[in-house]
């Protein structure tokens, strides 16, 4: 969205909307041992947290709206690409990751904790200490059910979209049909050249029904968007009136939507309207990414989310997981204030988009975030604190959080959150330290190889996040092990390093860490 003309620019760094969401359980997972020889480089040396391996309590988590996940950089990755730097967005990295903080049993239906820990970011040096946010929801994953839901699906189903990305889509529609639950409804609108509703709200108890309606889903046509989306909205808002529960409308597509148009016929302006009359959207990306833009102008808008697939058994699997969660809303207008202590500054904020945020007279930010969900892994905002001038890092907390927000019900509430810092390193502050490292660090790295032509300078940057990455001892991160390892491939192989002569890493035969 633009930017309103009196809002303050900044040269900080901030990378994308609050991530992550709750898990009931921890795996402790060992990282593997790359399987290439590798190239120790004459960096800086890097250092490597080691988290505990803590039995959380099981409870649920929360996440604001925006991107829910890095699934297109991920596999752009792994085809031998280097993705653009809006690829990487933290707020989709955090969301793919439970970041618990310890603190006591939460009982209201958003609490905050904080906690601080020393850090050295590759591509930020300046920074010297990062504080997490942490978010969790007191509703008991044992007894809590989602209301009934009445949700309007708006399938693409244009000419780009025939062949595997339809396929998805109906294969994930199927899923929809027999997951959804007593009291809900399933409703179909397909758009490509035209735009018509192809099944009526149904209840899902009529599961025939809704199998032979996605069945008979055909591609064709161009791409009229907005038009599908109106369609959708109006049957949505008809729907509601009489429907106990929550209306949602769920969008498909593999096109890009001009987030600019916010005027009442574009996308913007039609999501704007819906939520002004309690009706959310979520956007489901098939076969492309939609960027950091729409992200960010989706996070401003009451009720949004998005989400990325590249095939149907992944939407599959996040439709049986989170369904229930990515339609729950939890609360709205979070107001968030941090707050730099005595020899500090604040030299980033991750998790949130850059366009949300503005400068306070005293140094610090605010910004507000209209939507918080439900979530089953706990989710968390980071900030990277930096010494005030050329003064030595100051001892004690690196600042303050303050909140005041609504719940979903009209209950007003307010909040303070210490940056302590800590002498044990918890899990979820271990692992983000070490995903706003990757973030950044990716950030840049592929900017100078996309944007600046610096092949060599993107190779060195990725190279070392690996040796980190391979260092460290914080469960749960093999999988950006992977990401990073792929890409240090195919930059060394861009940058003219393949076939040099390369130490591997010597490990313990027991413990598997390097010696």
């Amino acid at each position: 969205m633009p930017r309103p003309p009196d809002r303050a620019r900044t040269h900080l760094r901030y990378f994308g909307p609050l991530a992550a969401l709750v898990a009931l359980t921890l795996a402790t997972v060992a990282l593997a041992e790359p399987d290439d020889e590798e190239e120790m480089l004459d960096l800086a040396p890097v250092e490597a947290f080691a988290a505990p391996r803590m039995a959380m309590p099981a409870e649920m988590g929360a996440t604001p709206g925006g991107a829910q996940d890095i699934t297109f950089a991920r596999d752009r990755i792994a085809a031998g690409e280097v993705p653009h730097p809006e690829t990487f967005t933290p707020e989709g990295l955090f969301s793919e990751h439970d970041l618990p903080l310890p603190a006591a049993r939460c009982r209201q239906t958003l609490c905050v904790t904080g906690a601080a820990t020393a850090a050295d970011l590759i591509a930020q040096p300046d920074v010297r200490m990062i504080a997490q946010l942490g978010f969790a929801s007191g509703l008991d994953p044992a007894t809590w059910r989602r209301a009934p839901l009445n949700l309007v699906t708006v399938i693409d189903k244009s000419g780009s979209m025939g062949g595997h990305p339809l396929e998805t889509v109906k294969a994930s529609l199927h899923r929809l049909a027999e997951q959804l639950g007593p009291g809900d409804r399933l409703a179909i609108v397909l758009y490509g050249d035209r735009s018509h509703v192809h099944l009526g709200s149904t209840p899902v108890e009529d599961k025939a029904a809704l199998h032979a309606a996605i069945d008979a889903i055909q591609s064709a046509g161009s791409t009229a968007m907005e038009e599908g989306l109106k369609v959708g909205f109006g049957l949505a808002r008809q729907t509601a009136r009489r429907f106990e529960g929550t209306t949602r409308v769920m969008l498909f597509t593999d096109e890009r939507p001009n987030v600019g148009n916010t005027h009442a016929a574009g996308f913007m302006g039609l999501a704007r309207a819906a939520s002004a009359d309690g009706i959310g959207l979520t956007t489901i990306g098939v076969g492309t990414h939609f960027g950091a833009r729409l992200a960010t102008a989706i996070s401003s808008v009451r009720g949004g989310n998005l989400f990325f697939f590249p095939d149907a058994g992944e939407m599959q699997d996040v439709f049986r997981d989170e369904l229930d969660t990515m339609v729950t809303e939890l609360a709205y207008d979070l107001e968030l204030t941090v707050r730099p202590g005595k020899g500090w500054t604040i030299a980033g904020l991750y998790g949130l988009p850059g366009d949300l945020v503005e400068h306070t007279p005293d140094g610090g930010l605010q910004l507000t975030i209209e939507t918080i969900f439900l979530s089953r892994k706990k989710g968390a905002i980071f900030v990277a604190f930096a010494p005030a001038g050329d003064l030595p890092p100051p001892h004690g907390a690196p600042g303050e959080a303050r909140l005041r927000y609504t719940e979903v019900g009209g209950a007003q509430r307010t909040d303070a959150v210490g940056f302590d810092l800590v002498d044990d390193v918890p899990l979820g502050l271990a692992r983000g330290v070490m995903l706003v490292d990757e973030a950044t660090a990716l950030e840049k790295a592929t900017g100078l190889h996309l944007q600046q032509n610096d092949q060599e300078g993107a190779y060195r940057i990725v190279r070392a996040l690996r040796q980190r990455f391979e260092v460290a001892d914080v469960p749960g991160l093999d999988g950006e092990l992977k990401l990073i390892a792929d890409l240090d491939r195919t930059l060394t192989r861009l940058s003219g390093h393949q076939g040099e002569g390369q130490a591997r890493v010597a490990r313990d035969p027991v413990t598997g860490m390097p010696r």
